[in-house]
């Protein structure tokens, strides 16, 4: 695949933006395709023959972040580059772009020599990891092709997908020996095309296998098939995400987020006790799950998790050249080459403890630059909590604040921070396990 031949295809809603980046790419070499609509974008997908995405975000009906989320539960950002081209600036729109598994984000009015540079780039690291592996293609090795009805190791029978990211999709399978539903977890790249991610999915399995706590979500297998596949088998849950509880209801009830939070702190003080620190702590790998008439938080992905006695591995993993993690929830040491621990978590944990009592995000740069935000960390303090939400006890702000501190040493352990949770949202009339 070379530059000039190409295939783009442009999604955007509006005619004359739309006919305007055709115009241009097709002025520079490439074969283009145009969609008018996020379903019209999935079908051209499906018929293949796309070699990279140009996608609006607003558009009436299906986002343009409902089609990444979409796409990226059957193509890799290596096998299918998508970039965002939108209006939208603020920083949220574009971690949460980046977080789903976009490759880049162009912002309107588009400067189309930058645009086009990128595009290039784009097409020119896909065409390389192509060519690099190649030569290992003896046998089906994409994870866009386990596909339903795919039976993983002779005993996981992949029956629908659940749920994708960047890093991987998940399908709802059959144990087909114990006979009943599980989760696998696929990795977005296979081991011939990039190692690192391998790496990085083998860490997952086993810093998953070394936390045991029932709030932190199960993992049961890892294995990699014959064809460099690599997978994830995990107990099923039933429920929604905290990120689609806090879309649906705004902020909650101090008690409803202590009942959230101090499970999710209990599973983290485990895995700080094995070791193991998470590194992307955010309402999205927070999951409520329905256990009969319970709800059960569980945290989720262990898949970016460092060992923190491995100091070997350093402390830059990167996935296309930017740090690990969620950018927004992330303590300010991390973007600093020091050493971080257990500490960060508890930072994450306070970043989306705030949100959820206050509706917002701790800090909220005027620009997308993640410098700016790296910047409102070092010199400001987050906006008090109770000058939007009153009624939110003064010592639970405190607390908050408590586990924002710029200086690790001076926030709680987990253990702390659930101990005093349930210390300040304490209501003498019911227990503080109800499920609501």
């Amino acid at each position: 695949m070379s530059d000039a031949t190409a295939t783009i295809l442009v999604v955007d809603d509006l005619p004359a933006n739309r006919d305007l980046m055709v115009r241009r790419l097709e002025r520079s070499g490439f074969n283009v395709i145009a969609a008018a609509s996020g379903p019209e974008a999935l079908e051209v997908v499906g018929r293949g023959n796309i070699d990279l995405v140009l996608l609006d975000i607003m558009m009436p009906g299906m986002t343009g972040i409902d089609v990444l989320r979409t796409i990226r539960m059957s193509r890799s950002s290596a096998a299918l580059p998508v970039v965002m081209v939108t209006a939208k600036t603020d920083s949220e729109d574009v971690v949460e772009a980046l977080s789903l598994g976009a490759n880049d984000y162009v912002t309107k009015p588009v400067d189309y020599p930058v645009a086009l540079a990128r595009i290039q780039g784009h097409l020119r690291t896909t065409k390389a990891l192509r060519v690099e592996a190649a030569p290992a293609a003896i046998e089906p090795r994409s994870p866009a092709q386990a596909v339903p009805g795919t039976v993983l190791g002779g005993r996981y029978r992949l029956d629908q997908p659940i749920g994708g990211g960047s890093f991987g999709t998940v399908f709802r399978a059959r144990h087909l020996e114990l006979n009943r539903d599980v989760a696998v977890k696929i990795l977005a790249t296979s081991a011939g095309t990039d190692p690192e991610a391998l790496k990085r999915f083998r860490r997952e399995g086993d810093s998953a296998c070394r936390v045991q706590h029932p709030n932190a979500v199960a993992v049961f297998d890892f294995a990699v098939n014959a064809g460099g596949v690599a997978y994830l088998v995990m107990e099923l849950l039933e429920g929604h995400s905290l990120e689609k509880e806090l879309e649906e209801r705004g902020p909650l009830p101090a008690r409803r987020a202590a009942l959230i939070v101090i499970p999710v702190c209990s599973a983290l003080a485990a895995a700080h006790a094995a070791g193991v620190v998470h590194r992307d702590i955010k309402p999205s790998n927070v999951f409520l799950h329905r256990s009969g008439q319970r709800e059960i938080a569980k945290i989720l992905d262990f898949g970016i998790a460092k060992l923190a006695a491995d100091s070997a591995l350093g402390q830059s993993l990167t996935v296309d050249g930017s740090l690990l993690g969620t950018p927004a929830y992330m303590a300010p040491e991390r973007f600093r080459r020091g050493t971080y621990g257990p500490s960060s978590d508890i930072y994450s944990v306070g970043a989306m403890l705030y949100e959820m009592l206050s509706g917002r995000l701790p800090f909220i740069p005027s620009t997308a630059d993640p410098l700016a935000l790296v910047a409102m960390q070092a010199e400001e303090d987050p906006p008090p909590i109770r000058a939007r939400r009153p009624e939110v006890p003064e010592a639970l702000e405190r607390l908050v604040l408590q586990a924002l501190s710029r200086q690790p040493d001076a926030r709680p352990t987990a253990e702390q921070l659930a101990h005093r949770l349930a210390q300040v949202t304490a209501d003498p009339l019911r227990p503080l396990d109800d499920s609501r």
